[in-house]
């Protein structure tokens, strides 16, 4: 019986071992291609157009979303921007004026409304 927790225990030890040995950096590996050719994220810079509202939009939206998130949504109705934005407000607690959000919804129907 001790034999078998002995060999037990050795090839559980050799088991670890020989995964973890495999976790350690080996920096002789090139970089992949298309790793080298990806962009560093932390300078893309993305400017929504200034129109009225602007700055009721970035001092309200901003703080919890960035400019690509509101960039890369689709052109939507104004209703459907009314909506997502009292959502935010009631359901998520976004810290909106109830004064703010017409002057909010009404930026985003300019820069990005269903016509």
């Amino acid at each position: 019986m001790r034999y078998a927790r002995l060999k037990v225990s050795f090839l559980l030890l050799l088991f670890f071992y020989a995964g973890f040995s495999g976790c350690r950096q080996n920096n002789n590996h090139p970089m992949p291609e298309t790793a080298a050719m990806a962009p560093d994220l932390n300078h893309v810079n993305i400017h929504l157009p200034e129109a009225a509202g602007y700055q009721a939009f970035a001092l309200n939206c901003l703080i919890c979303h960035s400019a690509a998130y509101v960039q890369n949504q689709p052109d939507l109705p104004e209703k459907t921007w009314e909506g997502i934005v009292t959502k935010m407000q009631k359901t998520f607690g976004a810290p909106v004026a109830d004064s703010s959000i017409r002057e909010i919804v009404q930026y985003l129907v300019t820069i990005k409304g269903k016509r």
